[in-house]
């Protein structure tokens, strides 16, 4: 394993000899493309104005997809190439955990590829969506590398492991979605509160609650809006500018608020980060962002009438 990590920090020294101010800035726009809060930004977009199943599934199989880079960086704790023991010379950022699988390389495959798979662009084939994503996946993974972040081979991992879950999603996500779809919402419900105690089970740290609060929230979010709130991100009933209008009015009235929760339940919670309760507290700022996202907000695009 040695012999490859020092591989691979010689490729990061070697890659680094092209950097440039304006290259470096390039890659540290590209890195900010795959991480969690692009995909914070990204999802509600989806979810709010574009289709609200696919928003879903994309939402749950990317935090799936987390919690598992996350169980395998404890479980594994391989280091980075600007730890101590390899060269602090080459990180042009930081990380405080360890490096392999990579998160960005992983998720981002994970998340483009299902997006490349809708065919959103009319006139681009399905071949050409691909093609798209792929090339962002590289870009992606080549900047961790450049950024000193990431040796060759956690990118790699990273790939390898976001095909896997590509692999499970295509294979058997309509089998599941279908499956629990025949059931009546409480079952979503039940199945995401007992995905989310076994996320949990596993490490309870702050960084492994995130994924269970999210998946417990979507479980809860979905429930409300199945049962009461009906919501549907199409507009088919307006067109032009009065659509555009409209999908923007949602996406700007819900993204300021699920920022404005954030922060506030951020400072809420600080003052009791010595309290033995915390880790409760930190779980439940996270179900309560997943809920607004797919319930709360909804309920007041209904509400004003902006559906």
């Amino acid at each position: 394993m040695e012999e490859f990590l020092q591989w691979g920090l010689d490729c990061v020294r070697q890659i680094q000899t092209l950097a440039t101010p304006g290259l470096t800035l390039c890659m540290r726009a590209i890195t900010n493309i795959g991480s969690i809060a692009a995909y914070m930004i990204l999802i509600p977009f989806i979810y709010w104005c574009v289709d609200e199943k696919k928003g879903l599934r994309l939402a749950v199989v990317l935090i799936i997809s987390v919690w598992i880079n996350l169980a395998l960086k404890f479980l594994l704790n391989q280091p980075r190439p600007f730890f101590e023991a390899y060269d602090p010379s080459v990180g042009m950022t930081s990380e405080k955990m360890g490096g392999f699988p990579s998160g960005h390389a992983q998720n981002s495959l994970v998340m483009w590829m299902i997006i490349a798979s809708w065919g959103l662009i009319p006139r681009l084939s399905r071949t050409g969506h691909f093609c798209i994503a792929a090339f962002l996946c590289l870009l992606i993974g080549f900047s961790r590398i450049y950024l000193g972040v990431h040796f060759p081979t956690d990118v790699l991992g990273g790939w390898l492991l976001g095909g896997l879950i590509l692999a499970v999603y295509f294979i058997a996500g309509n089998r599941i979605e279908a499956l629990l779809e025949s059931h009546s919402p409480r079952a979503g419900l039940i199945a995401s509160a007992a995905i989310a105690f076994a996320m949990n089970m596993y490490r309870p740290s702050e960084d492994m609650l995130i994924p269970g609060g999210v998946i417990l929230g979507l479980g809860i979010g979905c429930f409300l809006c199945r049962r009461y709130i009906k919501f549907n991100a199409s507009l088919n009933n307006r067109t032009g500018m009065d659509k555009r209008l409209a999908l923007l009015v949602r996406f700007a009235l819900g993204i300021t608020a699920m920022v404005l929760l954030y922060v506030a339940s951020g400072k809420a919670i600080a003052g009791m980060r010595n309290s033995g309760n915390y880790p409760l507290y930190f779980f439940s700022r996270w179900v309560l962002l997943a809920i607004w996202f797919s319930a709360g907000a909804p309920w007041v695009f209904c509400k004003l009438r902006l559906v």
